[in-house]
């Protein structure tokens, strides 16, 4: 697997693919990423990650200051993640959250947060529950927390898959 990871700016001819992409997918949140990406509403820090492989866009996800909770404390997120179904299985999401996080670190976040349904997906990459809200759209979510500054497990996690 030869892939690339990177973050796109507005300039990037991956956005546009990406923006057609969100606003085809029949996925609730997709379309509204699509329009925060066609009305530029993202704060300068904040980024849509990408994995590509033959140019072709086989993940992402944003790293923005809110998710679709209303009245949240909590920030940053790792938010809208998506793993191309073919790809699925081969360890890109915890590739990606991985550079998601390097990021979160040169901006000196202590912690980074993700919302999600799915029971037990992201505690394998170490996020802990901390919380559990309902979204704009009246699903339940937990909520999970990340120290980014917390590298102990993945040195652990790197070490046992080498043993």
């Amino acid at each position: 697997m030869n892939m690339q990871v990177k973050p796109i700016s507005k300039d990037d001819k991956l956005r546009n693919i990406l923006v057609q992409y969100c606003e085809s997918c029949p996925r609730t949140a997709w379309p509204l990423l699509a329009q925060k990406m066609n009305e530029n509403k993202f704060l300068n820090w904040e980024r849509i990650f990408v994995a590509i492989e033959d140019d072709e866009i086989i993940w992402f996800c944003t790293f923005t200051k809110e998710d679709w909770i209303p009245n949240c404390d909590y920030s940053p997120f790792v938010w809208f993640m998506f793993v191309d179904e073919k790809y699925r299985w081969n360890r890109i999401s915890e590739k990606m959250i991985n550079k998601v996080k390097e990021y979160a670190k040169t901006l000196n976040f202590e912690k980074l947060y993700i919302s999600s349904d799915h029971k037990w997906l992201y505690e394998k990459y170490w996020f802990e529950k901390c919380d559990e809200k309902i979204d704009e759209l009246g699903q339940f979510l937990q909520k999970l927390i990340y120290h980014v500054f917390h590298d102990n497990h993945n040195l652990n996690l790197n070490n046992q898959m080498n043993n």
